[in-house]
Formats: structure tokens, C-alpha cells, sequence
């Protein structure tokens, strides 16, 4: 649920002028307790002239200010339109119900729910029941229970939460135990088994915890991250994704324990590579690796493909840093300085 979502709630909730109501039939009773109540039908409309309620039918207490509404429930502030087939406001709790097919929408933005509650003094509302929000910048959130949190801005999702992106065409999945999101920043967090994936790209990946920063493209990903792609696998403590434009991954960043494993199908059989250091730089271009810089402990193991590999031969290379530069995926300069050492094995050879 958006921020401006809420703020159509908030305005009923908080209303406290005085109320024109209009009905094509009016008649008042004395309800439980002694109060007066006024029910309303047909073409009912209640206004205090910032909110408007209209509905088929319903009921006004005139001593604790309740009221509720049957049946095409619209309520109206502002840009701000909410639908459902029942609302009900409580007064004195600040609280206000709205329960079937519930829709709220504020110029391209709508959430949908089965019920939605809002706290007016708490500020926090809950939607449940198949909840989906959809709009520019936020794409499409999913769950069956939500949270919104006025102070801190956002939208927490949990059973079955999941967020869709389209990038060029090609959708980006976020799905995890837990889901926050932080509509105005555009930014989101998700908790416990978190995975994200770019099908067309065959970009996979899982952590336990992951931060989402939708206006840079980019994502941060906590707790043994590993990020799969056709091109091999990555793994470490830390890891950054930053994606270029068209979704295609620009740099990553690795830190803590850093490994990897990578195949060049360019040959065949394919040329395969491993390495290992503290932290790892990558640079893409186009989506395909530019560069890759190892420093702290860097190991470099690469074995031949292609007819080299019937020789079985395997490079070896360990330093302090370790830089390598990469054409159209194929390795082509490997840089090495501080406490250099290496092997170099071939099938009938000695190192």
C-alpha cells in the first residue's frame, strides 16, 4: 500500500467536521444501548466535504459517530479512490474496516486486498487476502498479508511475498520469507531465503538477506550469497549487483571468502576456471566479463578447452592481487604481483 494509498484512509479516519448525507431513503432507530442510528438507503452519499462515502446502503450512530456502508462502497478524497462492498468506521478507535474486493487507487498506483485496516493513531495499516500493489516505479508486489507503516514509509509483506520488475522485457523476480518495501524510495528489502531471478538472462540468485535499491539497479546481498548466470557461479560473504540499463549485470563486487567457478563454451570441449581471494572485482560489458581483479590470497586455476584438452592442462597461480582482462569471454592477459607463485601440468608432464 502506498503512502497516498493511506492518506485516503487517513482521511476518513480523522475527519471531524460535520457531515452532509444524502439517501434516497432515510429512517432513524434507537440501537443497542439507547443510541440513535440512522440508516440510509439508495444512493447513499456522506460528505464533510474533503471525504466523500458513497454506497447502496448504511447506517449512521449519531452519539459515537460509527457508520458503516453496504454494497459499491466508494470513498473519495483528493486523487485518492477507494472501493470495497463494506466499510465500517469506528470512531473512537481511529479505525476504519473496508473488506471485500477492496481497491484502493491513487492516479496509477492501486492496491488490491480482500480487507484492508487502517489505525488512525498508530499510523499502521494491514491489508489481507491476496494483496497486490501495482504501479510505475514499484512494478508488482504480491503477498497474503501486508503491513504499511506511516513513519517509516514503508509496506511490509509476509506469506508468499513476491515482487516482479519488467526490464526490457524480461521480468525480475524478488521472492523471500519476508518482504519490505519502501514505496517513495523505490527501494526494497527482502528476509530469509531471499532469490532473485532474470529468466531470459538465466540470472539466479540466493542469500538470506537482500536490499534492493530500485532507482540505482542495484542490489546487496548479505549471509552466503551466490549468484549463478550461464557463465559460472559466484559466491562469498558480501556481494553487490549494480545492472546497466538494459538489465545486463555492469559490475560485482565480492567480499569475504570469495570464490568462483566459470566455463568458456566458446570451445569444446569447454575451458574451465576457478579461483579464490578475499575479495573480487568484476567489469562487464555488454553482459559478457570485461575485467576481474582478486586481491588478498588470490588463487587462479585455469584448465584448457578445445584440443588442449585432451593434453589435460591445468594453469596454476597464486599472489597478493590478481588481475584479469577478457575478450568476448576468453581470458587474454593474466596480471599477477606479491609473493608470486605457479604450476603449470599438462597430461604426461611434469610441473
Amino acid at each position: 500500500m502506498s503512502s497516498q494509498a493511506v492518506a485516503l484512509i487517513a482521511l476518513l479516519a480523522s475527519s471531524q467536521g460535520v457531515f452532509t448525507t444524502v439517501a434516497d431513503r432515510a429512517s432513524s432507530r434507537e440501537a443497542e444501548g439507547g443510541e440513535m442510528a440512522i440508516d440510509l438507503f439508495g444512493n447513499v452519499s456522506v460528505t464533510d466535504g474533503e471525504v466523500t462515502v458513497t454506497s447502496d446502503s448504511g447506517t449512521v450512530w449519531q452519539g459515537s459517530g460509527n457508520a458503516c456502508f453496504y454494497g459499491d462502497v466508494t470513498v473519495t478524497a483528493d486523487t485518492l479512490t477507494g472501493t470495497s462492498r463494506y466499510l465500517e468506521y469506528v470512531r473512537a478507535a481511529g479505525m476504519v474496516t473496508m473488506i471485500g474486493d477492496v481497491e484502493l487507487t491513487d492516479g496509477e498506483t492501486v492496491l488490491n486486498a480482500g480487507e484492508v485496516v487502517y489505525f488512525r493513531e498508530s499510523g499502521k495499516a494491514t491489508a489481507r487476502e491476496d494483496v497486490e500493489l501495482t504501479g510505475p516505479g514499484i512494478g508488482f508486489v504480491r503477498g497474503q498479508y501486508a503491513l504499511y507503516d506511516r513513519e517509516r514509509g514503508s509496506l511490509f509483506i509476509t506469506v508468499e511475498p513476491l515482487l516482479i520488475r519488467v526490464v526490457d522485457g524480461d521480468s525480475l523476480t524478488v521472492t523471500a520469507d519476508r518482504l519490505e518495501f519502501f514505496p517513495e524510495d523505490n527501494s526494497a528489502e527482502a528476509q530469509g531465503d531471499a532469490r532473485v531471478s532474470m529468466p531470459a538472462r538465466e540470472f539466479f540468485s540466493t542469500s538470506e538477506y537482500l536490499r534492493y535499491f530500485g532507482d540505482e539497479d542495484r542490489f546487496e546481498f548479505f549471509g552466503s550469497p551466490v549468484l549463478q548466470s550461464p557463465e559460472g557461479e559466484l559466491s562469498g560473504d558480501w556481494m553487490e549487483i549494480l545492472l546497466d540499463p538494459s538489465g545486463d549485470p555492469e559490475e560485482v563486487k565480492v567480499e569475504g571468502d570469495a570464490e568462483g567457478h566459470f566455463t568458456d563454451d566458446g570451445v569444446d570441449p569447454p575451458a574451465e576456471t576457478w579461483f579464490s581471494s578475499e575479495s573480487a572485482y568484476f567489469a562487464f560489458s555488454g553482459g559478457d566479463p570485461d575485467s576481474v581483479h582478486l586481491s588478498g590470497a588470490a588463487l587462479l586455476r585455469m584448465q584448457s578447452g578445445g584440443e588442449a584438452a585432451e593434453r589435460e592442462e591445468i594453469n596454476t597461480v597464486r599472489g597478493n592481487t590478481l588481475t584479469i582482462s577478457l575478450s568476448e569471454g576468453e581470458v587474454v592477459e593474466v596480471t599477477v604481483s606479491g609473493s608470486v607463485t605457479g604450476t603449470y601440468s599438462y597430461l604426461g608432464g611434469n610441473p
